[in-house]
């Protein structure tokens, strides 16, 4: 059985997707579905909310990176919300920290 569950929610010109629990490669491919999925629909913000990850890989950090790419083309504001500090390390070993737009809560950034 997974530790995982994926959310969105979209409000006018922006949109939430939240992850939970453990993103890995088993789950990768259905997290970036769901990103290109809202995308499609053209908000200008698009959180994503990793507040409540428990585990995060490096196939992970490589969606939340192309949707960072995708955003910058099609001049979309991405804000990543931050994960608890065992999975934020993961971003800061990376670099990913200093090149994502990063928020402390979802309230702070989303409708």
């Amino acid at each position: 059985m997974l530790n995982f569950d994926l959310e969105r929610d979209e409000q006018g010109g922006s949109a939430l997707v939240s992850v939970r629990g453990d993103f890995d490669l088993q789950v990768a491919e259905r997290v970036t579905n769901e990103l290109i999925e809202v995308e499609s629909r053209g908000p200008e913000l698009l959180v994503i909310d990793l507040s409540d990850l428990s585990f995060l890989d490096s196939s992970g950090m490589g969606v939340i990176a192309a949707a960072q790419g995708r955003a910058t083309e099609a001049g979309r504001r991405l804000v990543v919300v931050k994960p608890p500090a065992g999975v934020r390390s993961a971003f800061q070993l990376s670099g990913l920290e200093d090149v994502l737009e990063m928020a402390d809560d979802v309230a702070s950034v989303y409708p």
